[in-house]
């Protein structure tokens, strides 16, 4: 009789997870639109409730306070960008080229762009709860920047001073700066394209030179 029980109460479990699935699939993509908009201090647990068309207690069944979403919407962005560039790694061993790529990927997508430019400035305040996970962020994103393009560049040629580590903080420093010219202003920059001349600065550092050319 226990065995039968069993048996019967799988199938359900199964058939309501998918659905607990898409309905957080939905949260977030609403908190990303939301939060991208406005701000994460801006944009309350009830609005976001109401976009996806549940009850705050419904959304906090799923992310049980604001800062807890945000941290999901944080996770799912810096997890895709880093699929992406594994992806592309796989494709061609040129830390540089797979970059680039993700920048001009990340034009087509101009919310989730905005969502990180306000979130980052917001985050720079230490109460912000999305704080820790920058700073964490950059540190890693940098220490995993530097370690690829040790493989590219020959740091004996690098100008006194400089080394792979200064080369990965001047490009995130560029792109983000240029995020920000280009979300005020669309049209007024190509923003991979701009980086991608800065990349071509570096070619003389290169161990294999014609690595940018294909």
């Amino acid at each position: 009789m226990n065995s039968t029980k069993l048996g019967a109460e799988k199938p359900r479990k199964r058939a309501t997870r998918p659905r607990g699935d898409v309905r957080r699939r939905r949260i977030l993509e609403v908190a990303v639109d939301l939060f991208g908009a406005r701000g994460f201090n801006d944009v309350g647990i009830a609005e976001i409730a109401a976009e996806v068309g549940i009850t705050p207690a419904g959304l906090l069944h799923h992310f049980p306070t604001k800062a807890a979403l945000l941290l999901a919407v944080l996770q799912e962005r810096e997890l895709r960008v880093e699929q992406t560039l594994t992806r592309y790694l796989e494709e061609k061993d040129d830390f540089i080229t797979a970059f680039l790529q993700i920048l001009e990927d990340n034009e087509k997508s101009p919310g989730l762009v905005q969502l990180f430019a306000v979130l980052s400035a917001e985050s720079l305040s230490s109460t912000h709860p999305g704080h820790t996970w920058f700073v964490s962020r950059y540190e890693d994103t940098i220490s995993s920047a530097a370690a690829h393009l040790s493989t590219m560049i020959d740091a004996s040629a690098l100008p006194p001073g400089v080394s792979t580590e200064t080369i990965a903080r001047w490009m995130h420093g560029l792109a983000d700066g240029l995020r920000i010219q280009w979300l005020l202003n669309p049209g007024s920059l190509n923003r991979h394209e701009t980086v991608a001349q800065f990349a071509a600065l570096l070619r003389p550092y290169l161990k294999n030179p014609s690595a940018l050319d294909s």
